[in-house]
């Protein structure tokens, strides 16, 4: 009788173990790769990268880094190109070209950036690359008010990326999942 019990218990507990797997589906991956044309230190990368993955886990996706077939290139460059001066604010582009995605980041507009706001470079720096790949996962390059893709940030931006809340919205997140053909 205490054998028949257990198995039954088990094969409950196996029902119950499959079914929750059915619920909660493996996050949809962003293969990113991360070419930089200058020196940054190790470790600024290395926190960068981990914010950006944070970032993106706070609207279920799973960022895979990775130096083959990646849906975004992120390209760390020294300042802004194309623009007339250095102290441009602009700190980021996106462009979608024939070989693939790019998101451009421009790395002494992020450290300015992050020294007059005194925020940690690093943590500033994954926000910048979050919000450039956002625009490439987006189905447009649209800003919005409000989140990680709003165009300017001031003050309240640069508050909740310290404090670890400037993420995508729940409408953003939506979109990029219906533009990667993933639904929730």
């Amino acid at each position: 009788m205490a054998l028949r019990w257990s198995l039954t218990v088990a094969a409950v507990l196996m029902v119950v173990g499959i079914a929750g797997a059915a619920e909660t589906p493996e996050p949809p991956a962003v293969r990113l790769q991360l070419r930089s044309d200058i020196r940054v230190p190790d470790d600024v990368l290395e926190e960068a990268r981990d914010e950006v993955v944070r970032i993106f886990a706070q609207s279920r996706f799973e960022v895979v880094w990775t130096d083959t077939a990646p849906d975004v290139t992120v390209r760390i460059a020294a300042q802004v190109l194309g623009f007339a001066r250095a102290k441009s604010q602009v700190m980021g582009a996106a462009k979608r070209t024939p070989d693939g995605r790019v998101a451009h980041v421009f790395f002494r507009q992020v450290q300015e950036f992050a020294r007059i706001y005194h925020i940690d470079l690093s943590s500033m720096l994954g926000h910048v690359i979050a919000h450039e790949v956002g625009h490439l996962l987006l189905p447009t390059f649209a800003h919005s008010p409000t989140g990680l893709m709003r165009a300017e940030w001031d003050d309240m931006q640069v508050r909740d990326a310290a404090r670890r809340a400037l993420t995508f919205t729940d409408g953003q997140a939506h979109r990029i999942r219906a533009a990667r053909g993933v639904f929730p």
